[in-house]
């Protein structure tokens, strides 16, 4: 039976659940899935720009220049870099000597790419000294050993910690960055500055980020992470950007409230809006998150201790979410995404770990081996982060430049 009258929470004119499928930017992902095989990470290059639009219409509303740094961590498909370069005024957040290598061979120029690391080694520091990109730093050694490797007179950013909590609730413990590792104390920043200047380093820049996923809920969190930041400002005389990291994310679950744009948006304008500097920030999973599907086939059905297992050619390896983040995925029958749901079952990996579980006790359509099931927003952190672990190799990825095409 089919449920018609009201479409799915997630749907959109770039991702459309019809009868015959689910289809992503005019292309019938059963058809994908079929030509290219499981697991399969895709990638609508339109909802992107999409998200891109929105984010510099919002920008815009704040009255600085502003600058958008791309966090390639999130995604590095070549397709999504050359789609990022193309759109010309984003350059690329790195946050390793190895992204900003990447980067260049994707055609950014050192000038386009900003780097913000932790914990970074004399190597670390020597590479990034050579590559001539902007490095934000977090510690007073990493200063100090970078003066050692760069020029004199190098520009860099310092990364305070505004020691603000935010983020999305469930992964708050691992993806909250307020008095973690990460970050300056606003109390040490004139050792940092005074160590910059011994250094004969320029500090152009401040620079933060709150957490990962922030929701409406954290809205409160944000604006104090942001006077933090502003208090900041008068310390530093030569002064030329402000940089509030990225954060922003995607829904998902139906009653998730990523925090909007507008609000976000609102928030930095009233805090920094008479600042006079330039405005960058660093998204990630706002623009590619939702542009992501993963596709995989069901290859098991067994019921055992009262509970239907659904197994499917895919693990942990190749999308870390629910396991390691416990952030949930939602489920969607690819050939019938309209049906009702007609059991609850538990959507499990093919690692051999227990805890390797995509879903516990969802609702879905009936399901048989053989089916197409497709977990979503699967744009960000998802194939980036896959491991060949059990040997299982890395999933494919298929980029979508136009309706029904690449």
């Amino acid at each position: 039976m089919k449920e018609t009258a009201t479409l799915p929470w997630w749907c959109d004119r770039r991702l459309i659940p019809e009868g015959s499928g689910l289809v992503l930017n005019g292309a019938p992902v059963a058809d994908l899935a079929s030509s290219l095989g499981t697991p399969l990470y895709l990638y609508s290059a339109s909802r992107v720009r999409d998200r891109l639009a929105g984010l510099r219409e919002s920008l815009a509303s704040v009255g600085l220049d502003s600058r958008i740094y791309y966090a390639m961590k999130a995604n590095r498909h070549p397709g999504l870099l050359d789609l990022i370069r193309a759109e010309r005024d984003v350059g690329i957040d790195a946050c390793s000597p190895r992204e900003v290598e990447t980067a260049i061979e994707a055609g950014f120029r050192p000038g386009e790419i900003s780097l913000t690391a932790s914990m970074l080694s004399n190597r670390d520091l020597a590479a990034l000294a050579a590559s001539r990109v902007h490095v934000n730093l977090d510690t007073v050694s990493a200063i100090r050993r970078f003066g050692r490797a760069a020029p004199r007179g190098a520009r860099i950013g310092l990364r305070v910690d505004p020691g603000v909590d935010a983020g999305y609730a469930v992964a708050a413990s691992k993806l909250s960055y307020g008095r973690a590792k990460l970050g300056l104390p606003a109390a040490r920043l004139p050792d940092a500055l005074d160590e910059a200047e011994r250094a004969g380093l320029a500090v152009d820049t401040l620079h933060m980020h709150l957490g990962w996923g922030l929701q409406e809920s954290d809205a409160g969190a944000f604006d104090q992470a942001l006077a933090v930041l502003a208090a900041q400002i008068p310390k530093i005389p030569d002064l030329q950007v402000v940089n509030i990291g990225g954060g922003l994310g995607a829904r998902h679950r139906e009653d998730d409230r990523p925090l909007a744009l507008d609000a976000w948006a609102a928030a930095v304008r009233r805090r920094l809006g008479g600042s006079g500097l330039t405005l960058a920030c660093e998204p990630g999973t706002l623009l590619v998150a939702a542009a992501g599907v993963l596709v995989v086939e069901v290859n098991t059905v067994n019921e055992k201790d009262g509970r239907t297992w659904v197994g499917v050619d895919a693990g942990h390896n190749i999308n870390v979410y629910p396991l390691h983040y416990k952030i949930p995925l939602e489920v969607v029958h690819v050939t019938r995404p309209l049906d009702s749901p007609a059991r609850v079952v538990t959507i499990v990996g093919n690692i051999n770990e227990a805890g390797d579980v995509f879903a516990q006790d969802v609702r879905l359509p009936e399901i048989r081996e053989g089916d197409l099931l497709a977990f979503l927003p699967a744009g960000a952190y998802g194939a980036s982060m896959s491991s060949d672990h059990c040997l299982r190799g890395n999933p494919r990825e298929f980029l979508i430049d136009k309706e029904g095409g690449s």
